[in-house]
């Protein structure tokens, strides 16, 4: 158990063991083979506190959660306002672009106009439940969550949400029938604005809301799109092919775009901003279609049912959706890289002729 001097780049460098701080020897890292631990060591039984993991706990903010865990006096920031953490929180670099919307809508739930110090578990969990829809209290819970814990120790000793649990939801299960399925393509047809297209691309190709309607020219290819790894939910980078159909969508969409880069959709509203507007035009195309009950998320759940339908293996299936935890985790995610490139590319060309014998 040598001492060293904890820095962010030996940090990174340490092999495999156990390793404690020159600086507050009680404080270190146990660094396994997948992971590395922040801890201390407290009293004469010299029990070991996990703090944390790193990199998700920078070594600054484990060393200060580990002087709280000490009971070393530390300086906290009573009088920071609750809005202005929050902006700070909301500021780092280390969101992606849909995650810091969603979160930033999410916390805008509470709305406490007073210092951090002085909320408590009362007011957390009464807002909580003046929030409408069991689906939004989930996520306002967790992400509250997240806030007051990224909270400690930086201006808070302890979480006010400490405690709080989600309510359970229920798993969805919806797949759109093809009678519904033509429904949704004929009112997408005739939708006003970029709403109607980037139904269409999530029909035919299954991505997720947030990546379709990120699209960017610079990702899109002659054959296929590139997501890069900073967009992609799974936090990696996902290639996938186009169909026919898909290409010539996004051709008649914009036939000439500019220089080919920048957004591809486009807020009606406010031109020079990426497209954003998913909630009201979702509910004017479920009424133009006559159907109702289903999410855009439904639609990536009826591209993988179909595809399934038409005997696509399911390592093919789960490389067009960029899923890691089926058939292609753990040691079958390690050791096989083949892309499956042929494969995929006949199973989105397969679905294709399917959804043209659907809707036409």
């Amino acid at each position: 158990m040598p001492n060293v001097n904890l820095t962010d780049l030996t940090v990174r460098t340490l092999k495999p063991g156990l390793y404690f701080d020159q600086k507050t020897p009680a404080f270190g890292i146990r660094v396994g083979v997948n992971r590395k631990t922040w801890l201390v060591v407290k009293g004469d039984n010299r029990t070991k506190v996990r703090l944390g993991h790193y990199p998700d706990l920078s070594l600054a903010d484990a060393r200060k959660r580990a002087l709280v865990a000490l009971g070393t006096p530390l300086a906290i920031q009573n009088t920071i306002g609750f809005s202005e953490a929050v902006e700070t929180f909301l500021a780092q670099p280390r969101w992606r672009p849909q995650s810091k919307r969603v979160l930033t809508s999410s916390l805008g739930h509470f709305t406490w106009k007073r210092a951090l110090a002085k909320i408590t578990h009362e007011d957390v969990a009464t807002a909580i439940d003046a929030i409408p829809g069991s689906s939004a209290r989930a996520h306002a819970v967790k992400d509250i969550r997240t806030f007051f814990n990224w909270c400690v120790p930086r201006y808070l000793e302890v979480s006010p949400a400490a405690g709080l649990k989600m309510e359970a939801q229920p798993t969805r299960d919806r797949v759109l029938s093809n009678a519904e399925l033509k429904a949704v393509w004929k009112a997408a047809e005739q939708a006003v604005g970029p709403f109607g297209t980037i139904i269409k691309l999530l029909i035919l190709t299954g991505q997720r809301k947030s990546e379709i309607g990120g699209l960017r020219w610079e990702w899109v290819s002659d054959d296929r799109i590139t997501l890069p790894a900073a967009v992609a939910k799974n936090g990696r980078e996902h290639t996938f092919p186009t169909s026919p159909l898909a290409r010539s969508i996004l051709t008649a969409y914009a036939p000439d775009p500019p220089k080919r880069s920048g957004p591809v959709f486009l807020s009606p509203r406010y031109p020079d901003e990426p497209y954003n507007g998913y909630t009201f035009h979702l509910a004017e195309l479920r009424s133009a279609s006559e159907t109702s009950g289903w999410t855009l998320h439904d639609l990536r759940r009826t591209f993988a049912t179909n595809l399934a339908a038409l005997g696509t293996p399911i390592h093919v299936t789960e490389k067009l959706l960029n899923h890691v935890s089926g058939s292609l985790s753990g040691v079958a995610g390690i050791y096989n890289r083949h892309s499956y490139w042929d494969e995929q590319q006949a199973a989105i060309n397969a679905w294709e002729e399917k959804l043209l014998s659907i809707v036409r």
